[in-house]
């Protein structure tokens, strides 16, 4: 028992209990298939019935800073919860033409005016608009109203006294003795002759941003941003000007929409597949079996390619059920789900195919309970070795990766551990009901001739590619090549670097392309600006506002800062208020003692130029301002190297870098709604390859459970990681770039790169493993059937060479014959399943495509060529020294 060819205690367990199983559904298939029918509709009705969501922030990871920012800033806001937070993009409609145009500019007046009247939020049992449910930032799109009047007023009246009342200079104007920055709205800007004023602006951005009521929800400020959405994508017109609406929750649905659909390509996914394997089953079935072709094989073949949207949508409904939100990434796992579960089906078809050619006793129904039990005997160590590792590798990096890629790993492995479930139930009572026997009557002569001859064919081919493999320069030649193949794949890895687009997750069509490209070209590097919330403590103290106005210029003087004219700094007007009235103001208090004494924070803010730092002030007493408690301001930066998303993470380095100087005086946090994006790009390195590594080592545990052959167990591991490293290196290699996609990638090529090794790896052990059970024990009860004793002698030329006990190509060519030809049909459906994905325009799927493709190819070449050639050169050695011992005695 303790032998190192003996199988291990946990395959020796499991077989039993994979005898149970399947004769036990085979005793019941009826009831088996009614009770998973109707498990698979409840829960496909529940997902079906789950609102299709996205929430961008949930590509940063748990502990990042950002998330810490945000919940800061919402905290500012007094938010339960996230606002409305809009931009809008206006831009002409003639190309390159200027919205300084008196028409051009009225319609973008009227734009800003329509969105601020006319879709109306319930606040507290009443319909209020935008100008009457804003608080604090109602005033953020005064200065191109301003802009507007003052051109209107000078075209009107140019006379000397209005000209030095309205100066429209930028970057900042003044308006009748008040000022405004006109940097935050417009851009795409050319200047006058005397670089003073502004000759054209080519985009000019709205901003809308509403602090939330306690009796809004999410879903309700969602429901506000897309009827503006739709307003102007669907019933808005105009000759002058195109209105492009922008916000996260546009950008959702625009993720979301991307996500469904992938949809129809599910169909067409399946077609190919159910043809494919109808095809391949049948030719298996009829020209190296010898059976009849016949309507349960195509059935069969149908019905394998069922089984997998049963698991998922069983899976994603309990998922849901459970309280697990939607993410559009989700919709890859069915594809991903088909292309394993196939898999298990071709072995299990292939199985029952081999089990019925070596049986003499008749078929009735204990004998056929007896082989389905059997036939689960022989694929369900391999089935369950390709499950859990996938599970494993999706378990894994549900707890290591950030919320939105969590969800996707959680809807990957229950789906995998459903089509499992299914496997060994649904498709086993299926196979029990639909699986043909070996009849051969009506067979023409033709065909009989044709099925031996291909028989014959088969068989030679798996002598001489044994043969050959198992010379030792064959396979030392093919392990160099191998090792030339994982030099250029390291090379590969070595250029890998993150490269964060938000456009990598829209439809070509989407609008979200265009908006994303004139943000990324226009507006980020004139005026990407930073949120600065702190608690200032006394403001009547010097010391406190000086080491206020210290921060405030150390921003200000940083590389790519605008400087002071980009600068919403209250306390610049407030202390010159002070200094300005506080004569008059202790003046008013004593002539009027009686009436209840207000502020002097509250005195300034009842002024009408100074009411907008309403929005950036937070107080003990919100009704009578007394203390300051919290404020906001903001700066911005440019350049253009800030096109580049890692130049912007650096800026954002920076920015936490200088407020953390007054950390412990004023508890200062920065903030910027880029800061999610930003911060993956540090976080995917290091979580991918720490994902990687944990799930390998896991995975090479779960082999080692039921394969206790360790250098057997070595080589498999070996083979998955450099699958992995290949894959990772040669899309590198190919231009692709790190980023939430290739991550999520990285967590299935594990499990993906695992099946296709582990099924031969496993059946040349369960060959080691058999042949010394024979030689050195007594039958199992599983043995003592015409089915099982055929088992372990010749069934075709292919397997003539089993009686001989221990011999390397015996074993290998055990392994080749019982899944060399499920795993090819496995491989090239799987890739198959991946090629509608690659005809779609959107990067996503195209990535899924391709690593999809890659990894299983790779898989496949590394199952069938590689690891026959590592165990090769393995025996060899092995062997090579245990010679050189004997000589040595």
């Amino acid at each position: 028992m303790g032998h190192k060819n003996e199988t291990s205690r946990v395959t020796r367990i499991w077989n039993a209990l994979s005898y149970k199983i399947g004769s036990t559904v085979a005793r019941y298939p009826v009831l088996t298939i009614v009770l998973c029918l109707t498990l698979s509709a409840v829960m496909s009705i529940k997902l079906a019935m789950t609102e299709k969501v996205s929430a961008i922030d949930g590509y940063a990871s748990d502990d990042s800073m950002s998330r810490h920012e945000f919940k800061t800033f919402q905290e500012f806001l007094d938010s339960d919860g996230p606002g409305i937070t809009m931009a809008i993009l206006i831009r002409s409609k003639k190309e390159n033409g200027s919205l300084l145009e008196e028409q051009r500019l009225k319609e973008v007046v009227k734009v800003s005016d329509f969105i601020s009247t006319n879709f109306k939020m319930n606040v507290s049992g009443v319909e209020k608009n935008f100008n009457q449910f804003c608080r604090g930032f109602c005033q953020a799109n005064e200065p191109v109203r301003q802009y507007y009047n003052g051109l209107q007023i000078l075209g009107k009246n140019g006379t000397d006294g209005i000209s030095k009342r309205i100066d429209l200079s930028y970057p900042t104007s003044n308006f009748f003795g008040r000022k405004f920055s006109l940097i935050p709205n417009f851009f795409g800007i050319s200047m006058s002759p005397d670089g003073k004023h502004l000759n054209s602006s080519n985009l000019i951005v709205l901003y809308f941003r509403a602090e939330r009521y306690p009796d809004w929800t999410t879903k309700g400020v969602k429901q506000w941003e897309l009827r503006v959405r739709d307003h102007f994508a669907k019933e808005y017109s105009s000759d002058v000007i195109i209105v492009d609406v922008m916000s996260q929750t546009v950008v959702e649905s625009e993720i979301v929409r991307a996500g469904l659909s992938l949809q129809p390509f599910l169909v067409v996914g399946f077609v190919i597949m159910s043809v494919f394997c109808t095809i391949t089953t049948m030719f298996s079935a009829v020209y190296l079996y010898s059976q009849n072709a016949t309507f349960n094989k195509v059935a069969l073949s149908i019905i394998a390619c069922v089984t997998p949207f049963m698991a998922c949508g069983t899976a994603m409904g309990t998922l849901f059920f459970c309280g697990v939100t939607f993410s559009p990434i989700m919709c890859i796992t069915p594809f991903l789900v088909l292309a394993i579960s196939v898999d298990d089906s071709f072995l299990m078809l292939h199985a029952w195919n081999r089990l019925e050619s070596w049986r003499t006793a008749p078929l009735d129904k204990p004998m056929r309970e007896h082989m389905m039990g059997e036939v689960l005997v022989e694929t369900g160590p391999a089935i369950t070795i390709s499950a859990l590792t996938n599970m494993l590798a999706f378990t894994i990096g549900a707890i290591t990766s950030p919320p939105e890629i969590r969800v996707f790993c959680y809807g990957n492995a229950a789906a995998i551990f459903m089509d499992m479930f299914y496997q060994a139930t649904f498709y086993t009572a299926c196979m029990t009901l639909l699986a043909d026997t070996k009849n051969t009557e009506g067979v023409s002569e033709k065909t009989k001739r044709i099925q031996n001859k291909m028989s014959n064919v088969v068989g030679r081919f798996l002598k001489w590619y044994v043969s050959a493999i198992s010379n030792i320069f064959v396979s030392t030649g093919i392990v160099l090549c191998w090792c030339i193949f994982i030099g250029f794949a390291v090379l590969g890895l070595t250029r890998l670097h993150v490269e964060l687009r938000p456009s990598k997750f829209f439809l070509k069509d989407s609008p979200m392309l265009y908006m994303d490209n004139m943000r990324t070209n226009e507006v980020v590097p004139y005026y990407t600006p930073v949120h600065v919330v702190n608690n200032p403590g006394d403001l009547t103290n010097d010391t406190n506002v000086e080491r206020l106005v210290e921060l405030k210029e150390k921003l200000e003087h940083m590389p790519n800062a605008i400087g002071a004219p980009s600068t919403k700094f209250f306390l610049d007007d407030y202390v010159q208020y002070r200094s300005s009235f506080a004569e008059e103001i202790e003046m008013d208090v004593e002539e009027d003692n009686a009436a209840p004494e207000k502020s002097d924070i509250e005195q300034f803010l009842e002024w009408p130029e100074f009411s907008y730092w309403r929005g950036f002030l937070r107080f003990d007493n919100q009704s009578h301002p007394q203390n300051v408690t919290k404020f906001m301001f903001t700066t911005g930066f440019h350049g253009q190297d800030l096109k580049d998303w890692n130049k912007r993470g650096l800026l954002l380095k920076s920015w936490r870098g200088a407020v953390e100087e007054f950390q412990k005086d004023f508890n200062a946090t920065v903030f910027t709604e880029d800061a999610f994006f930003l911060d993956m790009i540090d976080s995917i390195p290091t979580v991918t390859w720490q994902t990687t590594l944990a799930t390998f080592i896991f995975v090479s545990l779960v082999c080692f459970l039921f394969i206790s052959d360790i250098l057997t167990v070595l080589i498999v591991s070996v083979a998955i990681l450099v699958t992995s490293v290949g894959v990772f290196g040669y899309l590198s290699l190919l231009g692709v770039t790190l980023d939430p996609v290739i991550m999520s990638i990285a967590i299935m090529c594990i499990g993906f790169s695992v099946d296709i090794p582990a099924h031969v790896a496993f059946h040349f052990y369960a060959a080691k493993a058999k042949n010394h059970a024979i030689s050195h024990s007594q039958p199992s009860p599983h043995q003592v059937s015409d089915v099982s004793v055929h088992s372990t002698s010749s069934s075709s030329s292919s397997e003539s060479s089993l009686s001989t006990p221990n011999s390397f190509e015996t074993n290998l060519t055990f392994a080749l014959a019982s899944v060399g030809f499920p795993v090819i049909q496995a491989g090239v459906s799987t890739d198959f399943c991946a090629l509608p994905l690659g005809f779609m325009e959107l990067y996503m799927a195209k990535m899924f495509a391709l690593s999809l493709t890659l990894c299983v190819s790779l898989s496949l070449i590394h199952g069938l060529i590689i690891i026959p050639a590592l165990l090769s050169v393995q025996h060899h050695i092995v062997h090579g020294v245990k010679r050189l011992f004997r000589r040595n005695k």
